[in-house]
Order: C-alpha cells, then structure tokens, then sequence
C-alpha cells in the first residue's frame, strides 16, 4: 500500500476539550441512477439525537457485539472460536469468516478478516434498522462481484464528546430489498442528489463520501482515503491498494 496525504480546511474547528476513544461504526449508500443523475439513500438525524441533531446522514450506526456472531458468507466454513474478546467476549461461539482480500482487511484497518466482515455486517444490519432497505440474498456479500463496494473510513475529531471510526460502503438499490418498517431514528428518508444542489445539511464527512462515490462509479478512483483531523485541519490519507 502506498499512501499519500493532503490538508483541507475543516468545515467548523471541533469545541469539546476532552477526548474520548472512537467507537467503531460503519454506514451503507445505497444509490440509484435517476436519468443523468446519481441518487444516494439519506436521512435527517432527529432534533434530540445526541450526535449530529438536524443532520442528513446515510444509515449506519456502531458496531454491535452481534455482528462478530454468526458472520456467515458464501463459502465462509466456521471455526472454534479460540479468542472469545473477538466476537464480544461469547465464549465457546462458533465464527464464520467470508472470503475479503486482505488488502481490503488493511484498508479497512481491521484486525482481521473477522473484525472487517463484522463492519460488513454492521453496515448491512443499521441500514435495515435505519431505512427498511436489506440485502436481498440469503448470504452476506462479498467485496468482489455483487456491486458492493468499500468507499473508505473517517474518524472524529479527537475533541468530539462522541467519536467514530466510520468505514463506509456502497451499494446499488437493485442488489438491495425494502422491507415496511424501519426504527424512528433517521426522519424524512429520502433519495438525495449526490452533488446535493439542495443544500441540505450535511457535514464534510458526507460530502466527501458522496464526492467518492461518484469518483468510484466513474472509474477514477485507485484509492481508498481515510479522513481525519489533525490539529484542527481535515486531512486525508488515500492508500492505494495492490491485490
């Protein structure tokens, strides 16, 4: 892997004095082509959230002990769990690994292959939570021909009362299903240009995804990017990846 690095200015300098340490999380695009355009599944966080009130988001959340569970994907053949702390701590748990190329394991600066498809997965469960949309087959997906796809990760400002390390995916609506229900959490559920003529709330985390996303469907991206925060400044790290 080759990286390289750039600073940008931030949107808004972070506020809060202590740090915390970032909790791991992950986050779904689901996007369509409408005519020319490219439209992205998001939400608006509600008024009382504790993290980003009155924002629009693409679905995700934290990753849950249950998602190291049960992690089954095609191909995927289950092991005697020897390390009880990497599937929260249930001992005596059978795991299942799914086939992702270790470059995609590093660049999702994931433990192992293990701790890479729980994010996986984590991604998948919040956006069915969030948004009523699901995978459509019975197995969890692959990295390699199902049309998903690793954008990239970002963490919070070390200042931030609440902190993330995000890795976000995409994914195309056809390869997902929409169930009727989804929880309270995300209002006005909507499909969103991704250049976002609108000017909806969004923060610099968003934007960059989208702008990633379209680099990605356009075939002009031979990197992965982690976006972080660096003495108030956004910077970003792209890794290029080598199989």
């Amino acid at each position: 892997m080759k990286a390289t690095v750039e600073d940008l200015p931030p949107n808004q300098a972070p506020q809060a004095p202590s740090a915390v340490r970032p909790r791991d999380a992950a986050s779904l695009l689901i996007y369509r082509r409408h005519g020319a355009q490219l439209e992205v599944l998001m939400g608006k966080r509600r008024p009382g959230a504790r993290f980003l009130p009155d924002v629009y988001v693409f679905p995700g959340g934290a990753l849950d002990k249950a998602d190291a569970l049960d992690v089954v994907g095609a191909g995927a053949q289950p092991e005697a769990d020897a390390d009880a702390d990497a599937v929260g701590g249930q001992g005596g748990a059978r795991r299942y690994r799914t086939a992702l190329p270790p470059q995609w394991v590093q660049a999702m600066a994931a433990r192992d292959e293990l701790h890479a498809t729980a994010l996986l997965r984590a991604a998948l469960r919040e956006s069915h939570e969030e948004s009523g949309w699901r995978w459509a087959d019975a197995a969890l997906p692959s990295l390699n021909n199902t049309g998903l796809c690793y954008l990239g990760r970002a963490i919070t400002p070390a200042q931030s009362p609440r902190r993330f390390h995000a890795r976000f995916f995409a994914v195309p609506q056809e390869r997902m299903q929409q169930d009727p229900h989804a929880d309270d959490e995300l209002l006005d559920l909507r499909w969103v240009d991704a250049r976002n003529p609108e000017q909806l709330p969004i923060i610099d985390v968003t934007e960059f995804m989208l702008a990633e996303l379209q680099r990605e469907l356009t075939g002009k991206r031979a990197d992965v990017p982690l976006l972080c925060y660096v003495n108030a400044l956004v910077r970003i790290r792209r890794l290029s990846i080598s199989p």
